[in-house]
């Protein structure tokens, strides 16, 4: 009987101890899911109050163990589809990193220096021999973008499925006066990158598109991303994409405006998993040299008190990528090797709201003012 007494108590002790752990634990709510909670609500107040469509979000953070993959709103808004986490989308001007890497890892290889002057490459280009390689990658060129040119967008509205040769993407930034003396300021140019990519297709003989496959998409084993030169088409599953730059009834352009036009400015397409591996790989390293690498990090155009621009790379705080803008997408990507975080953000849409607005607001959630 004793003994059947002991066990009895012990059992009870036993119920008591486990009751009272969980309990514990059922009370201490999880810091991480708090934070998650307080994305997923701004991200929904951006579909609740605004105009875009769906959003996709992933944040990463490896340090605080968040893998955290959202969607929130409307793939499709005549059939009211769900956003989907792994549908491809058009990363635009994200494309910038891919083609600067490729143009960097060609100075490795010791095929050209920064500090070459782009007389060497186009000696009939305006004021070749007051360019370096490292102004077309850092946008103090001086060189005006021909996505400017007033006239550029009503050629691309009146013939969408029109395929654009680089040249003539040169030619359009070529006519127009110089924003300023090369080196002497700052200002985002699209056709910096095209004479980037030309420049990586006379270095190799390759064409730009399988420079970027044989040195990036491959390696990484991206098999849901790729360079387009030509086409309307978005390969792989993907949703709708809407709008460009203002709200239209029924605007759909996924597929509608030849992709030729952003060519080494934009022409990339991902999902959100896979730019994660990318954005790892390109800011953590991998694709460059230490000693390059460090260069890209840290040799800054100042913009603002915490961002600023580099060699085909934008930095925001600690974090460092790109975001991209498309008729129909707009789409973010940033790591951060010192938070080890990765944030990648898609809006099906192009509005005056951006991705970097959400971003911010992960930011504070996350890190406060220290990020």
């Amino acid at each position: 009987m004793k003994m059947k007494s002991f066990f009895t108590r012990l059992s009870l002790i036993f119920i008591i101890v486990v009751s009272f752990n969980s309990c514990n634990k059922e009370s201490i709510p999880d810091p991480n899911q708090l934070l998650i909670d307080q994305m997923k609500a701004v991200t929904d107040s951006i579909i609740e109050n605004t105009g875009v469509p769906g959003i996709v979000a992933l944040v990463v953070d490896h340090t605080r163990g968040i893998d955290w993959l959202y969607t929130a709103g409307v793939s499709d808004i005549p059939n009211n589809l769900p956003m989907k986490g792994d549908y491809t989308f058009r990363i635009a001007s994200i494309t910038k990193t891919m083609v600067v890497t490729v143009l960097l890892q060609l100075v490795d290889e010791g095929k050209i220096d920064l500090n070459d002057k782009l007389s060497g490459y186009y000696p009939e280009f305006p004021k070749a021999d007051s360019i370096t390689i490292a102004m077309l990658c850092n946008m103090t060129s001086g060189i005006f973008s021909y996505s400017y040119d007033p006239d550029f967008i009503p050629s691309v509205l009146a013939a969408p499925s029109k395929v654009w040769l680089p040249q003539e993407l040169v030619d359009i930034g070529c006519s127009h006066d110089f924003n300023f003396s090369p080196g002497a300021g700052w200002d985002y140019s699209n056709t910096n990158i095209i004479v980037l990519g030309q420049i990586i297709e006379l270095l190799s003989g390759n064409t730009l598109e399988s420079e970027i496959n044989n040195r990036i998409i491959q390696p990484l084993n991206l098999s849901k991303s790729g360079f387009l030169t030509s086409g309307v088409a978005l390969p792989g599953i993907h949703g709708r994409g809407y709008y460009r730059g203002f709200f239209e009834e029924n605007a759909d352009f996924t597929e509608y405006f030849d992709i030729s036009q952003g060519w080494a400015a934009g022409a990339v397409y991902s999902t959100p998993r896979e730019l994660q591996k990318y954005a790892e790989t390109l800011v953590g390293g991998g694709f460059l040299s230490d000693s390059l690498q460090n260069r890209r990090l840290n040799d800054m155009i100042q913009l603002e008190p915490k961002m600023g621009y580099g060699l085909g790379i934008i930095k925001m705080g600690s974090f460092y990528g790109h975001g991209g803008t498309f008729p129909g997408f707009t789409s973010l990507m940033f790591h951060s090797n010192e938070k080890g975080c990765t944030v990648i953000i898609y809006f099906n849409c192009w509005l005056e709201l951006p991705p970097g607005h959400l971003f911010v607001r992960f930011m504070d959630i996350l890190y406060g003012n220290d990020y």
